[in-house]
């Protein structure tokens, strides 16, 4: 184990050294190097800069971009990307406390990430109300987004990774920050938030962890693909299809693509690898008016794809914090029998779970339906008095 540390750590030496020498000679590569002395480490600050002014969530203070060192989905070092923002008002004794956003399906192309390309208006409302709550939020775009390497969808290891190290990093670059953190995700992100829960002791013990909020998380894949429907030839294709499938992509090179796509399919594949994002991928298809037999080899391909990623389940386990899971009870994207069976399952386990199921509310619509019993549950969580909303 102590060699497997040693080596990742000069791995990441190397990373961070080559990285600071091959670019130019800016302030921001200055400050990475000020910011993290001795043997870079995951957190380690790549480089740092003002986040620009419209990109800043209403109620930030200040905010910074980042890059920064975190571990990839096969263990090796990658550089991630995200943004820091910091509250308005009179900092608390102790520091700002931490909630690490974990951002839900934005697309696999680099154009997507969110700290650069900014953010949906249900995403700006929901982080605004905890930056009012007097809460830093750092949000990592996750590996692959923003950076080079390929973007490994739903890979619980590499997105708990990037989210822990997101707060390492925002803390090099500013001291007002605090030990204590709190994971909160959505969708893709709700995913990434439990993985997070059930690797951050043994990834980031430095820390103090307070509790995971997640809300829609796309779990019990096996299930799920026992409970979908037949895809039906003549109906519209389904953008995510070509996200999932790029992720598969990402971590499985023995996985042949043209087994699942159409020349059509394949050429909305490679658009949404560089240059399209799910909302704009959709337009596409909705333009073009294609269909599930256009850009499919057969209606299998869904139920295909997502049992491959069945390696990407849930840890079922005793957390050592405690978790929120909401759900939406109208989601059609994530199937609510499916969310409530995974916390009856962390449950049975030993996990501090709450589980609730929101009536009406679909999969955007769960974050303002359970968001006064979330800043509620997380400010108990920090000992914190909740604040009014």
């Amino acid at each position: 184990m102590l060699g497997r540390i040693t080596s990742l750590t000069t791995s990441l030496a190397a990373l961070v050294a080559a990285i600071l020498v091959a670019g130019p000679a800016t302030a921001s590569s200055r400050q990475a190097a000020t910011a993290a002395p001795g043997p870079a480490r995951p957190g380690t600050v790549v480089s740092a800069r003002q986040l620009p002014t419209a990109l800043w969530l209403p109620g930030t203070r200040h905010a910074h971009l980042l890059r920064y060192l975190s571990t990839s989905w096969d263990g090796n070092p990658t550089v991630v990307s995200g943004a820091v923002f910091l509250p308005e008002g009179r900092r608390p004794i102790g520091g700002w406390p931490i909630i690490s956003w974990a951002h839900g399906t934005v697309g696999v192309a680099d154009v997507c990430a969110p700290s650069t390309a900014g953010r949906s208006p249900r995403d700006i409302g929901y982080l605004s109300a905890w930056l009012a709550a007097g809460y830093a939020v750092v949000a990592t775009d996750y590996e692959g987004l923003g950076t080079p390497e390929p973007h490994p969808y739903i890979n619980g290891p590499s997105a708990a990774h990037a989210t822990i190290d997101m707060v390492r990093a925002a803390r090099q670059v500013d001291r007002s920050l605090s030990r204590s953190w709190a994971v909160v995700g959505q969708s893709q992100g709700g995913h990434a938030a439990l993985w997070t829960a059930a690797v951050h002791a043994r990834y980031a013990p430095e820390l103090n962890f307070r509790g995971a909020v997640s809300t829609a998380p796309p779990t019990q894949f096996q299930a799920t693909v026992a409970a979908l429907p037949p895809l039906q030839p003549a109906a519209a294709a389904i953008p995510v299809l070509f996200i999932i499938a790029s992720g598969i992509r990402a971590t499985n090179s023995d996985v042949d693509l043209r087994n699942y796509f159409t020349e059509t399919g394949l050429s909305l594949l490679h658009m949404a690898e560089t240059s399209h994002c799910l909302d704009t991928l959709g337009a596409v298809i909705a333009a073009r008016g294609l269909t599930n037999n256009d850009v499919l080899t057969d209606m299998t391909a869904l139920a295909r794809m997502i049992a491959l990623q069945a390696s990407q389940e849930i840890p079922i386990q005793r957390y050592t914090a405690p978790v929120y899971i909401a759900q939406g009870a109208a989601d059609t994207t994530v199937i609510p029998a499916m969310t409530q069976r995974t916390a009856q399952q962390l449950a049975a386990a030993g996990t501090d779970v709450t589980f609730t199921l929101y009536p009406g509310a679909d999969h955007d619509g769960v974050l303002r339906a359970a968001l006064p019993d979330l800043l509620t549950w997380t400010a108990d969580r920090f000992d914190r008095a909740p604040a009014p909303h």
